[in-house]
Parts: C-alpha cells; sequence; structure tokens
C-alpha cells in the first residue's frame, strides 16, 4: 500500500492517535506516585495530570514523525529494497529504530538537554516501535477484512 492512497494516512492517523494514547497512558502510569508513597508537605500531580501534561507533545512528536515522515520512509523502503516477507520485516524495524534515535536526537537538542539524549532516543525509538506495530495490526486487520469482504480476487 502506497502513501497515495487515502485508506494508508488514514491508518497512519488512526496509529498516531492509538499510539499517543498507549505511550501517554504508559507514561503517565510511570511517573504517577500512590497515595499511599507520597510523603507529607510535597506536591504531586494526580494520573489525569500527568496525561494531560503527556498527551499533547506526544502527539504532535506522533504528527510530524507518524503521518509527514513515516510515508516517506515507507515509501523509500518499497521503493529502494523491494523488500517483503521477513526481510522486509526487519528493514521496517531498523529504519522505524533509526527514525527514532534521530528524533531523540532532535529533541535533546531542542530542549538543550544533551544530558538526557540516552533518554529521550530511548522514548523516541519505544514511541516507533509502538506506532510501528499499531501501524501493522491496522493494516493487517483491514487487509484481511478486504480479503475476507471480496473471496473471488483471492482465487
Amino acid at each position: 500500500m502506497y502513501a497515495k492512497d487515502y485508506r494508508y494516512i488514514g491508518m497512519k492517523i488512526i496509529a498516531v492517535f492509538v499510539s499517543t494514547l498507549i505511550l501517554s497512558l504508559y507514561g503517565s502510569w510511570r511517573a504517577y506516585t500512590p497515595e499511599s508513597d507520597r510523603v507529607s508537605d510535597v506536591g504531586y500531580y494526580s494520573f489525569g495530570g500527568i496525561f494531560a501534561i503527556q498527551v499533547v507533545p506526544i502527539f504532535f512528536v506522533f504528527i510530524i514523525l507518524g503521518v509527514i515522515l513515516s510515508p516517506f520512509i515507507d515509501t523509500m523502503i518499497f521503493n529502494k529494497f523491494h523488500s517483503k516477507g521477513v526481510k522486509g520485516l526487519i528493514t521496517f524495524v531498523i529504519a522505524y529504530l533509526l527514525l527514532g534515535v534521530v528524533s531523540g536526537i532532535i529533541i535533546t537538542i531542542f530542549f538543550r538537554r544533551v544530558d538526557s539524549i540516552l533518554f529521550f532516543s530511548t522514548l523516541s525509538s519505544t514511541g516507533a516501535m509502538i506506532f510501528l506495530v499499531v501501524q501493522f495490526v491496522l493494516q493487517g486487520t483491514f487487509y484481511k477484512r478486504k480479503a475476507t469482504d471480496n473471496p473471488k480476487q483471492n482465487v
């Protein structure tokens, strides 16, 4: 499926929303301090507050990298490498991991936190892998449903 198809971009947008939700919920869960572990005279955010703080920047990073940049990477992989099967899957994983590392470095430079380059690169690579898995699941579900809707095309 190529980037010229509207369903392709639609799947990317859905993958952005699902990936944002997954990564924001995970980050909120990691940053939340339960009431039983809280120390007196220290301010803590609620789970919803942490989620609200994280969801907006994560969403915009996924929009930029997932909807705008990843179709170029997908098209390059399809056109240049002609990869299918396991080789294609490995190529996609490596390409998206590199995209995650590069975006982590860009975020590090943007926030001027060079000491946190490993943290941001790991977080961005995790986000890229979540996006890739969600995208593959959506594509697999869509094509499986499309194939069962038109069984005469499979003959």
